[in-house]
């Protein structure tokens, strides 16, 4: 033991940090939540050494803990409660006016929460000083109207968080629980503390519905999502089109609360329709200074938003959408002129399932001025978008979806090849589907790339280029998809020095790399079942 009291402090914050940080991962991805439940891996940390306590105590008291449904249990007037706290040790270590966080990790119905919460003894002490509420209760309690107790038990859990956390300006939500209403389990704790909320992140498993309000000034970072069913964008037989436009609206999931807009760094929600996007925020009226329901909204601050959107239209429903998008404010800028936000701060932008023109959507935002880009499942217009107009682009994040033409290894070709001409990128992820192969162009203008994640369909001997080609290269990720053997022979080969002259071998393997991955896909079965025959 003597070895690990002689660490570094910070090797050892490091390792502590480890233990304590755990990824909570949901159905989606968007319900990935990472929380400080490490606490009693941490606390056996403790006990090692004067240094260790010394760096893992912080970690340790700074974090109430309640999980709810664990084989640990509490004894109490009113019975039994499933729980593990470490409320008490913070409580007799005097820690208590330091603890900034309060994590909740929920397995049982909400009535049984609202009892652990009194049993933990977290509730009959004011901690002056949490800050943030990560809260995880993923499992979907459906409750009916008649289920009285259980409403009850969700406004006495609000309540109790209300008085126990007075200085409460983060909230991180996971739930697939909701009042009889249909409102997000804390909807109560949200609504009161919005106009001191810095923080809101909110997942729900079904759909999401908070409260509408119209005094969130404070609210920096603003994520919701819901991952229940996707929208519809389906038109009903017979409807008019001003009928169609309240059936998109009627099956929007996420209810977005009354936001200011000005104040807002990062923006992430989703699923939404592609109709009245920025309805739910407000601006500021420029002559009186205060904030207007009624005014455009602009982002003045906004530095990263990323829009989810539904599902993919079908073919069939194309003619239909781009019809409807004549009639909407948000899918581009065939709309007459100012009636989009500004977003003079944008420096990232995420789209993903965008079902109009990507190329005239994109054009509402600042493109000279983005530096990271992601775009996932953008089908209409897409080979019609060049990066080169994006001309401070430093990272790139591309799905490229099949081309509607029967030329679609060209297609595909042409784009990628106009992808390599931008000079100015440092990081490019490109994804394709690996069904054919792609030939790389034959020059490049990478010259700042130090990250390239092709996972598009290659031959084995364009490694060897990109290596070559790509002095700043750090890691490189691609796919290949060739018959097996052929492909481990080649490698073998081409990392051994004898099977070069010296001048060759120099020059294949870059001198900054730092990783590479090499992933293997053979297009035909027979043809890999063959291959796999020689090696054995």
């Amino acid at each position: 033991m003597t070895g690990f009291n002689t660490l570094p402090p910070r090797i050892l914050t490091r390792i502590f940090e480890y233990l304590f940080w755990t990824a909570v991962c949901g159905k989606d991805q968007a319900e990935r939540l990472v929380l400080p439940i490490g606490q009693y891996e941490v606390l056996a940390c403790l006990k090692v050494s004067h240094a260790w306590r010394k760096r893992a105590a912080g970690l340790f008291y700074r974090t109430a803990l309640v999980s709810v449904g664990t084989n640990d249990t509490v004894h109490t007037l009113g019975g039994t409660c499933h729980v593990c706290t470490n409320i008490r040790l913070i409580l007799e270590s005097g820690y208590a006016p330091k603890t900034t966080r309060l994590v909740l990790v929920v397995d049982a119905e909400p009535d049984k929460l609202a009892k652990c919460l009194l049993a933990s003894e977290f509730v009959g002490y004011e901690w002056p000083s949490i800050n943030t509420l990560y809260f995880y209760h993923p499992q979907n309690y459906e409750v009916r109207p008649s289920c009285l107790n259980q409403n009850k038990a969700i406004d006495d859990v609000n309540q109790y968080l209300l008085a126990s956390m007075p200085n409460l300006k983060h909230i991180y939500a996971l739930s697939g629980t909701s009042d009889s209403f249909g409102l997000f389990a804390l909807d109560d704790l949200i609504n009161v503390r919005m106009p001191y909320l810095k923080t809101l992140t909110v997942v729900a498993q079904g759909a999401l519905k908070l409260g509408f309000h119209s005094h969130a000034q404070l609210l920096r970072h603003l994520t919701m999502h819901t991952v229940a069913h996707a929208l519809d964008y389906s038109e009903p037989s017979g409807s008019s089109d001003d009928e169609t436009n309240c059936s998109l609206q009627t099956h929007v999931l996420l209810s977005v609360p009354r936001v200011h807009a000005e104040s807002l760094v990062l923006l992430d929600i989703g699923p939404i329709a592609p109709t009245n996007i920025w309805g739910p925020f407000f601006g500021t009226n420029e002559a009186s200074n205060v904030p207007d329901l009624n005014t455009l909204p602009n982002f003045l601050c906004l530095r990263k938003l990323r829009l989810v959107f539904g599902v993919q239209a079908s073919q069939s429903e194309d003619r239909h959408m781009h019809r409807a998008s004549k009639h909407r404010n948000s899918p581009g800028p065939e709309t007459s002129v100012g009636i989009y936000p500004l977003f003079p701060q944008l420096e990232s932008l995420t789209v993903e399932q965008y079902p109009y023109n990507i190329l005239l959507f994109l054009e509402n935002f600042p493109r000279s001025q983005l530096l990271h880009l992601k775009l996932y499942k953008c089908l209409h217009h897409f080979y019609e978008l060049s990066l080169c107009v994006f001309s401070r682009l430093q990272s790139a994040c591309i799905d490229i979806p099949e081309a509607p033409h029967a030329s679609k290894e060209q297609d595909e070709e042409t784009w990628i090849s106009k992808a390599f001409s931008v000079s100015t990128l440092r990081s490019l992820s490109l994804r394709a589907s690996v069904a054919h192969q792609v030939d790389l162009p034959s020059t490049y203008q990478l010259h700042c790339l130090q990250n390239l994640d092709l996972s598009i369909g290659m031959r084995s001997v364009e490694v060897e280029k990109l290596l070559v080609e790509l002095k700043h290269l750090r890691s490189l990720r691609v796919t290949i998809t060739e018959v097996l053997s052929k492909t481990h022979e080649y490698l073998s080969r081409s990392i051994r020095p004898k099977k070069y002259t010296k001048s060759k071998y120099t020059r294949v393997l870059s001198t900054t790399l730092e990783q590479l991955t090499i992933c293997l896909v053979d297009l035909a079965a027979s043809r890999q079942r063959r291959a796999l025959a020689k090696t054995a």
